[in-house]
């Protein structure tokens, strides 16, 4: 019987707790049902980018013929006068920004060597592997398009030639190893969760252990409060990315193509993000226990939204938008685009902007929060 009014006193404080209550069950469900429906979804949808240099209807064909396949998706510019890349520089920049998969060059003269049986047209493919399923499974259908491009063509009497010499060029990961994809994400997973754990038990802890008031009456600003508790987090994030760096390079052999200094300092810019967000749970949160729980729901919702484990395009339309709120999301195509493509500031400004956006609006937030719950 003591044992019976225990379990129903835990069970009546899980009613009262409301919000711990959705949380554990809402999201877990949640996380699933995304999960289950991005995994179980055939890819589709890859961004090519066609850069046609012949401009003849032969061209536009192949064009079609590439864009009808189920899992490709030609890229074009909204609203602009030249929507498919002009210029290879043009389809290095997407490729580089992570915004194709594949990149499909129609050569001068591809029309006159279709109607000529005495010479064999060619058509090159570039594939971005640093996302290596993606990228075989854009490749296969590529080729797909191109086979049945030249079959119909044909038959139907207006070329001469049955076969096109399709030529494939794989950047950034040449033998579509995986761990180039995953090592880098967990490098990022590890920065993120270190970096919140430490930023969100910092206040929570001084206020389970009573020495919160105690800090509140020496002469110390509030704000001045925030900065010595988000220093040893971005002191400890920093060095946890360089260790977790050296060994993604030198015992996972990842390359590190890109600029390290460049890393180094987008690295801080989302420490810097994720200290916010460790400072807004850490001015909710009553016990340290408290803020470790509210890490791990936000890291499950992160883990789903940023692409770690599956495409964010695989997600339904109405959340791939939470996506693009989600720093951590942004962090991965800097820290896969530095490492693996070599990547600029160029092509990674717009995730910098957007982490220091996010990071900036959510600080505030806890900031104001935090004197909120001090006062």
């Amino acid at each position: 019987m003591r044992i019976w009014n225990l379990v129903l006193k835990e069970f009546i404080q899980f009613r009262r707790d409301w919000l711990m209550t959705v949380f554990i069950v809402t999201l877990p469900v949640l996380q699933l049902v995304l999960l289950a429906q991005a995994t179980g979804s055939r890819i589709s949808d890859l961004s090519v980018a066609v850069l046609d240099h012949d401009s003849s209807s032969a061209s536009r064909r192949m064009i079609t013929a590439l864009d009808n396949r189920r899992e490709l998706a030609v890229y074009v510019r909204a609203r602009s006068p030249r929507p498919y890349p002009a210029t290879l520089a043009d389809t290095h920049r997407l490729l580089d920004q992570g915004k194709v998969t594949l990149v499909v060059i129609i050569p001068a003269g591809f029309a006159a060597d279709l109607a000529d049986p005495s010479r064999t047209p060619q058509v090159q493919l570039i594939a971005d592997a640093s996302s290596s399923i993606p990228a075989l499974v854009a490749s296969s259908a590529a080729r797909g398009a191109v086979a049945a491009f030249a079959r119909e063509t044909w038959f139907s009497g207006k070329n001469q030639v049955s076969t096109i010499d399709l030529r494939t060029t794989v950047r950034f990961n040449p033998t579509f190893n995986h761990k180039f994809f995953t090592v880098p994400a967990q490098v990022g997973f590890i920065v993120y969760q270190v970096t919140l754990t430490v930023a969100s038990i910092g206040l929570a802890r001084e206020r389970e252990l009573g020495t919160l008031e105690q800090l509140m009456v020496v002469p110390l600003r509030r704000i001045e409060l925030v900065i010595g508790k988000a220093i040893p987090a971005m002191v400890i994030g920093a060095l946890n990315f360089l260790l977790m760096l050296a060994v993604a390079v030198w015992s996972f052999h990842v390359p590190m193509h890109g600029s390290l200094p460049l890393l180094f300092a987008l690295t801080l810019l989302f420490i810097v993000a994720e200290i916010g967000y460790g400072i807004f749970i850490s001015s909710i949160a009553r016990t340290q226990q408290q803020a470790i729980l509210f890490v791990f729901v936000l890291a499950m919702v992160d883990m789903t939204f940023s692409g770690y484990l599956v495409r964010v395009k695989n997600l339904p339309i109405a959340l791939r938008a939470i996506a693009q709120v989600v720093p951590f999301s942004h962090y991965l195509t800097i820290i896969r685009g530095v490492m693996l493509k070599g990547a600029g500031l160029d092509a990674l400004w717009p995730h910098a902007a957007a982490m220091l956006l996010m990071g900036l609006l959510v600080t505030a937030v806890a900031v104001r929060n935090l004197n909120r719950s001090l006062d």
